[in-house]
């Protein structure tokens, strides 16, 4: 039995080496088969559950536009029945009244409610007065609304508009301070509103807010109210706005969805994939998630397609290698080469001391 098992050592371990360079192999040029769809109909059901109809829209909405959802008759019945719900009037009018009673709603006719006194002279100065109310009985003062309130005056009180009507500039503004209230405005920019809003009380212009303001303006443009607030929300810094801006341009309302997919720093990588792949293709790679993109990235357009056709979307090769592919980590099959480079080393030390011992016995 011994004698078995030194025999039958060096063929495990050789057989464990071999399967460790297929899996690295097949990991370096990226192996389709550890992708698979993502099912959208359990966060549907998530969201709905928690009355957030309009996001569970979008969110299947998104992937209604891949044959693999669009042909799920459970998938289509959900959408069709939310598409129902949210166009009834008493839903409409439900989210009219919130949108006015509580300064905010997450479908667009209650924010176009909400934010329709900030567009106003009237809501500036009421917030005004709020904080300074705050101020004055020692409570806490929200400076970022007080920098947006005063930017609001100053577009209303301005002779030199910087890109555009009024009304343009007010509306980006009062799209800021929505933002604000229901906490959708990033850290970094909330510290430039307060540092550019000083800027702009003393000038009485606008011209050093317009690199911000302009972009919020064309997203809201392009992809809505909703969208807009969500694509802000996810940036780090004014690069990345304009980013999601670039982003807007070539994948509309899709683009937030997008981003939720794949995270913020896919904007970097879809604007290196744009080059090499349509757009078409990198939103089917993000059905697969961010592996998706990663995949479209290493194999370009081409092959990643007639590797993903080669399989079905459920099944992706369901086998013991791929579940190997996608569970033993890199530096684990990193090391069992190199335990068996040194098993080997050993073992030939040895057995060259053993011929030069034989050898020595023979003279």
């Amino acid at each position: 039995m011994r004698y078995l098992f030194k025999l039958l050592t060096p063929l495990l371990i050789l057989l464990l080496v071999t399967l460790s360079l297929m899996l690295l192999k097949e990991r370096e040029i990226f192996d389709t088969r550890g992708l698979v769809h993502i099912d959208p109909m359990p966060k549907t059901w998530e969201l709905i559950e928690k009355n957030k109809y309009a996001e569970a829209s979008d969110y299947l909405s998104y992937f209604m536009q891949f044959d693999y959802v669009k042909e799920n008759p459970r998938a289509v019945e959900l959408f069709n029945a939310l598409q129902q719900k949210r166009n009834s009037y008493e839903y409409k009018q439900e989210k009219f009244i919130q949108g006015i009673i509580e300064g905010k709603s997450d479908e667009n006719i209650g924010k176009v409610s909400a934010i329709a006194s900030d567009f106003l002279v009237i809501g500036d100065v009421r917030d005004l007065v709020i904080e300074g109310n705050n101020y004055i009985n020692n409570k806490r003062v929200d400076g970022v609304v007080v920098a947006l309130s005063t930017l609001g005056l100053v577009a209303t009180i301005s002779t030199v508009y910087t890109f555009g009507t009024t009304s343009t500039v007010k509306g980006s503004i009062s799209i800021l301070k929505y933002a604000k209230k229901v906490n959708m405005i990033p850290n970094w920019l909330n510290r430039t509103i307060i540092k550019e809003a000083k800027v702009s009380k003393k000038t009485k212009s606008l011209n050093n807010i317009v690199s911000i303001l302009e972009p919020i303006h064309t997203l809201y443009e392009r992809v809505g109210l909703r969208q807009t607030l969500n694509l802000l929300y996810k940036t780090k810094n004014l690069n990345e706005l304009k980013g999601v801006v670039k982003l807007s341009k070539k994948f509309g309302t899709r683009s937030s969805q997008l981003l939720k997919l794949t995270g913020i720093k896919s904007i970097k990588e879809i604007s290196t994939l744009s080059k090499v792949a349509k757009p078409e293709t990198i939103l089917y790679a993000s059905s697969y998630g961010k592996r998706g993109l990663i995949a479209l990235q290493k194999l370009g357009e081409a092959k990643f397609l007639l590797r993903i056709s080669k399989s079905t979307y459920k099944g992706n090769f369901d086998s013991i290698f791929t579940k190997l592919l996608n569970t033993i980590p890199t530096s684990l099959l990193l090391t069992i080469i190199f335990l068996a480079l040194f098993y080997y080393f050993y073992k030939t030390v040895g057995f060259i001391k053993e011929l030069s011992r034989v050898n020595e016995q023979w003279r």
